[in-house]
Protein backbone atom coordinates (compact mmCIF):
# COMPACT_ATOMS: atom_id res chain seq x y z
CA UNK A 1 0.00 0.00 0.00
CA UNK A 2 1.17 3.00 -1.02
CA UNK A 3 0.37 6.52 0.18
CA UNK A 4 1.34 9.70 -0.65
CA UNK A 5 0.81 13.24 0.92
CA UNK A 6 2.01 16.49 -0.04
CA UNK A 7 0.80 19.85 0.04
CA UNK A 8 0.44 22.35 -2.21
CA UNK A 9 -0.83 26.46 -1.79
CA UNK A 10 -2.32 25.41 1.25
CA UNK A 11 -3.81 22.77 0.27
CA UNK A 12 -3.26 18.97 0.95
CA UNK A 13 -3.20 16.44 -1.36
CA UNK A 14 -3.15 13.08 -0.63
CA UNK A 15 -3.75 9.92 -2.96
CA UNK A 16 -4.04 5.92 -1.45
CA UNK A 17 -2.79 3.14 -3.63
CA UNK A 18 -3.32 5.28 -6.63
CA UNK A 19 -7.04 4.87 -6.25
CA UNK A 20 -8.49 7.25 -4.01
CA UNK A 21 -7.57 10.70 -3.86
CA UNK A 22 -8.40 13.81 -1.33
CA UNK A 23 -7.71 17.64 -1.30
CA UNK A 24 -8.00 19.10 1.88
CA UNK A 25 -10.26 15.76 2.93
CA UNK A 26 -12.73 15.71 -0.46
CA UNK A 27 -13.08 13.10 -2.24
CA UNK A 28 -12.05 13.54 -5.80
CA UNK A 29 -14.03 11.72 -8.67
CA UNK A 30 -11.33 11.40 -11.72
CA UNK A 31 -11.26 8.58 -14.66
CA UNK A 32 -8.06 6.33 -16.08
CA UNK A 33 -8.33 5.99 -19.72
CA UNK A 34 -6.64 2.22 -19.76
CA UNK A 35 -5.42 3.03 -23.11
CA UNK A 36 -3.74 6.17 -23.23
CA UNK A 37 -3.11 5.91 -19.73
CA UNK A 38 -4.06 9.10 -19.23
CA UNK A 39 -5.50 10.65 -15.83
CA UNK A 40 -8.95 13.29 -16.34
CA UNK A 41 -11.42 14.90 -13.53
CA UNK A 42 -14.23 16.98 -14.34
CA UNK A 43 -12.87 19.53 -12.48
CA UNK A 44 -10.78 20.39 -15.38
CA UNK A 45 -12.71 19.17 -18.52
CA UNK A 46 -10.81 18.18 -21.91
CA UNK A 47 -7.03 18.11 -20.47
CA UNK A 48 -5.31 15.20 -19.29
CA UNK A 49 -2.50 14.18 -17.27
CA UNK A 50 0.48 11.81 -17.18
CA UNK A 51 -0.38 11.10 -13.41
CA UNK A 52 -2.78 11.08 -10.80
CA UNK A 53 -0.47 13.42 -8.58
CA UNK A 54 -0.09 16.30 -11.97
CA UNK A 55 -4.03 15.89 -11.94
CA UNK A 56 -4.10 16.78 -8.95
CA UNK A 57 -1.73 19.62 -8.73
CA UNK A 58 -3.90 20.99 -11.67
CA UNK A 59 -6.65 21.02 -9.27
CA UNK A 60 -5.19 22.74 -6.62
CA UNK A 61 -3.24 25.43 -9.20
CA UNK A 62 -6.00 26.08 -11.34
CA UNK A 63 -9.51 25.41 -9.76
CA UNK A 64 -11.56 28.10 -7.38
CA UNK A 65 -12.87 25.88 -5.46
CA UNK A 66 -9.39 24.80 -4.18
CA UNK A 67 -7.47 28.93 -4.46
CA UNK A 68 -6.62 30.14 -0.97
CA UNK A 69 -8.62 32.95 0.07
CA UNK A 70 -5.86 35.68 0.83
Amino acid sequence: MSHLKETLKGCSIEIKDETELTINGKHIDYELDGIDNQWSSRYLPYTNYDSLLDLARSIVKDTSEFSVKE
